[in-house]
């Protein structure tokens, strides 16, 4: 003899609607694995382009807030599209390999007194 089991009918109709998976643990993991990676991807590119944001502000506006404050006091407005100007189009020049990075350092050191080095936090 079959034991007849009955459900609240609210349940029943939804349990209809929604559609039930069976997973083993492995598949599990690796479905929660998949969606942190995917995660932890999508952060990293959002910081990436924060940084890369932030960095292009700072390589057009320290200059420039200088070159106002300190130089240009009266002349800066006529002056600065120019030079923000000749700024990226360096840029563009170092972006196309046609500027070397090591000769800007080298610059740097040379007239400005500045070495940049790299640290190894390890």
């Amino acid at each position: 003899m079959k034991k007849e089991t009955t459900t609240h009918p609210l349940i029943e109709a939804k349990m209809k609607k929604e559609k039930c998976y069976m997973l083993t643990k492995s598949q599990l993991d690796k479905v929660v694995r998949d969606k942190i990676s995917a995660e932890m991807k999508r952060m990293e590119q959002e910081a990436f382009d924060n940084a890369v944001n932030t960095t292009m502000v700072l390589l057009l506006g320290l200059p420039m807030e200088v070159l106002m404050d300190h130089y240009w006091t009266k002349g800066y407005a006529q002056r600065m599209p120019e030079f923000t100007e000749h700024v990226l189009e360096y840029y563009k020049q170092w972006q196309d390999g046609n500027l070397d990075l090591e000769t800007v350092k080298e610059d740097l050191w040379r007239y400005a007194g500045v070495k940049l080095e790299v640290e190894d936090n390890k």
